[in-house]
């Protein structure tokens, strides 16, 4: 090969830096984009910056005759960068700015230049709408990041994907990159498992992306929805046979035991109302019951909200399981003691504002407990002016609060509104919710309230709650998330 030939296999790049510094040489100015030639945009170019004659003070030989003002070539602006651009410039003058959090560091070997953005979109924004109860969302990102990054093997390559495409999923809605990067992390599920062994770190690897597979499915309602309540379950299994020593004893990835935790009391909830002719959707494996760093209460609720689940049912089914109508009765006796007893905190004790609204959400899951819990078992406890009390003070929280990731509670609540007025609270809230960014998707709750508001209307006498309630959640075509 001749010279001239190994000139032809010069690499883009050094093309690229080649015709950069000819162009500083060049009059006119430094060249920022090149065009294609059959493009007819106009090529993006900088001034070179001229030299400043400094005469004055070159007399006095302390600096140069002539000094550059700038060598600047190349801006790189990243999702961050504009972040802290917009943060900064829309607070009022004379305003502190808070400090935005710094994106972590990562191994460029293993995120492309055109994923990059996404994968800081994911730290600074989309890991927030991750559903986790008990922990911050944006730390359960962070482990997340941490754990695809800790190897190079497909399991990892799994993880990573799967991140890619939530974050597509979340910046501009369900399209084909989302798609494509999904489709990415179940063929790297795929490889990984025809491996031989499954060692711990694959394992853990593997409930991540299973996680983070049903967060993408949960996120936005669409025709493959159903799909998340299998994730939970093929996530379940998983961690039962592998690694779940490796979950509870390490703190910082024994919060993806919580994540878990948390889908699948939300999954057994939906289940017990959800009734369509459909297959594959049932989540048998008992519950899985962290021994985590999470606050004990949000652990407790979720403790509590599963064993409704399984004592109370629309027919004798629940009450078969005990050996007295008098021992079923007690034991509802004391769920509901149990639910009122919650240590939780009083918001008009917290100054800080974030803190008093999670305050307010914790009373609000503890009261749409005690309303399911006295609705469901209504001929048994008998507590109707109880539950009015309840009702009466979850409205007083719903109508303070900025909004509320939690749809449980509301879906319970708001399925007591009579009232114009109670109803237009219940959507105003959903309403502030939805703005924000980190708010999923409320297609599915709205629907079921509406239906449940106009039941109410339409009765001439009172409906069953337990049938009421299945009636409207078996009215979704997949089964409904209320993370």
């Amino acid at each position: 090969m001749t010279m001239y030939d190994y000139r032809q296999l010069e690499c883009p790049l050094s093309r690229a830096l080649k015709a950069d510094r000819e162009a500083a040489q060049a009059p006119g100015g430094i060249r920022l984009s090149w065009p294609r030639g059959e493009n007819n945009r106009r090529a993006v170019v900088l001034k070179t910056p001229h030299t400043q004659s400094n005469d004055a003070f070159a007399a006095g030989g302390n600096i140069p005759a002539k000094v550059n003002v700038s060598d600047a070539r190349f801006v790189h602006v990243s999702y961050w960068d504009i972040e802290l651009h917009n943060t900064s410039t829309s607070l009022p003058s004379g305003h502190n700015v808070l400090p935005l959090e710094v994106p972590m560091s990562w191994n460029p070997s293993r995120v492309h230049a055109q994923e990059r953005d996404l994968f800081e979109y994911f730290q600074c924004e989309a890991s927030q709408s991750l559903a986790i109860f008990g922990h911050e969302p944006t730390s359960l990102g962070d482990t997340l990041i941490r754990i695809a990054l800790a190897t190079n093997t497909p399991s990892a390559e799994a993880v990573l994907q799967a991140i890619l495409s939530f974050s597509s999923l979340h910046r501009s809605g369900v399209n084909g990159q989302a798609v494509e990067l999904k489709i990415n992390a179940l063929s790297k599920l795929a490889e990984a498992s025809r491996s031989s062994s499954l060692g711990t770190m694959e394992a853990v690897q593997h409930v991540a992306t299973g996680m983070l597979l049903c967060s993408f499915e949960t996120h936005q309602s669409s025709c493959t929805s159903d799909q998340w309540t299998g994730y939970i379950g093929r996530v379940k299994q998983l961690i039962t046979a592998t690694c779940s020593d490796v979950l509870q004893g390490d703190a910082a990835l024994s919060v993806l035991l919580d994540w878990v935790h948390y889908h699948d009391v939300s999954a057994r909830f939906s289940l017990r109302h959800w009734q369509r002719d459909t297959i594959g959707t049932q989540i048998t494996s008992a519950p899985i019951i962290p021994d985590t760093n999470a606050s004990s209460v949000s652990c407790t609720i979720l403790e509590l909200l599963s064993q409704i689940c399984e004592a109370v049912s629309g027919d004798s089914t629940a009450a078969g399981s005990f050996d007295s109508m008098d021992d079923y009765k007690g034991f509802l006796s004391v769920l509901d003691w149990r639910i009122r007893s919650l240590p939780l905190l009083d918001p008009s004790n917290t100054a800080d504002a974030t803190q008093a609204d999670s305050a307010s959400v914790m009373q609000l899951f503890q009261l749409a407990m005690l309303v399911y819990l006295g609705r469901s078992c209504e001929s048994l406890l008998k507590q109707p002016t109880k539950i009015q009390q309840y009702i009466e003070r979850s409205f007083s929280i719903i109508s303070q609060l900025e909004s509320c990731p939690r749809q449980f509670p509301i879906v319970i609540l708001g399925a007591e509104a009579r009232t114009d007025e109670q109803r237009v609270i219940i959507l105003d809230l959903i309403s502030r919710t939805e703005k924000k960014s980190s708010s999923r998707c409320w297609y599915q709750a709205k629907d079921i309230l509406k239906t449940i508001w106009v039941q109410e209307d339409l009765a001439v006498e009172n409906i069953s709650y337990w049938n009421k309630m299945t009636m409207a959640i078996s009215r979704c075509l997949v089964t409904p998330t209320f993370v």
